[in-house]
């Protein structure tokens, strides 16, 4: 036999279990509801018997049965089938999508305008102008840095050039004396 063949065989064996457990359960059902709908009065319940010595039921009894009652109307309730109503027939997973399709391009439209660019490109060449200029912000640096871990460039900083959507504008000292600036100004933005 295949896989298959076996994988289908123990499918079936599992659906009828199923189906003898489910027929099994509601024939409880049955029977315990006919049992509640009868008096309990001069019944044994546990192997007690429900009357007093002038008997007549006692109250603990009473309540025991009563709690017994509840428990079997809610495994009933549970048991029994709830129409979901109309929503499950007029649902339409179309209109969902199309209504999901309308969100998202609004909600991306809005995102869009305010979305970061890129200055430099995969190589860590700026986009605006294609040069390849170090963090110093000189344009004639052959690069004064440690080689990047990322792209082993001598140009990066402390943070790699490589699809970086920023860039250095100046150097200054803490004094706030300028010490380079960025030569391309107007180009980045």
């Amino acid at each position: 036999m295949t896989k298959l063949t076996l994988l289908v065989d123990s499918m079936l064996a599992l659906l009828c279990c199923v189906k003898i457990m489910s027929e099994n359960s509601m024939k409880l059902c049955l029977e315990m509801s006919a049992v509640a709908e009868e008096p309990a009065i001069g019944k044994a319940i546990g192997g007690q018997t429900l009357l007093d010595v002038n008997g007549s039921p006692s109250k603990e009894e009473l309540t025991k049965v009563q709690k017994q009652l509840q428990q079997i109307e809610r495994q009933l309730k549970c048991l029994a089938f709830q129409n979901p109503g109309p929503q499950v027939a007029d649902f339409n997973p179309e209109t969902r999508r199309q209504k999901k399709r309308a969100r998202m391009s609004k909600m991306n439209q809005y995102f869009s305008i305010n979305k970061v660019l890129k200055k430099y490109d995969r190589r860590g060449k700026l986009l605006c102008n294609s040069r390849d200029l170090c963090d110093c912000l000189e344009e004639d640096c052959r690069g004064c840095f440690y080689p990047c871990p990322k792209c082993n460039s001598t140009k990066c900083g402390p943070e790699c050039r490589c699809n970086r959507k920023w860039v250095y504008d100046r150097i200054q000292t803490e004094g706030g004396d300028v010490i380079s600036q960025f030569p391309f100004y107007n180009d980045p933005d």
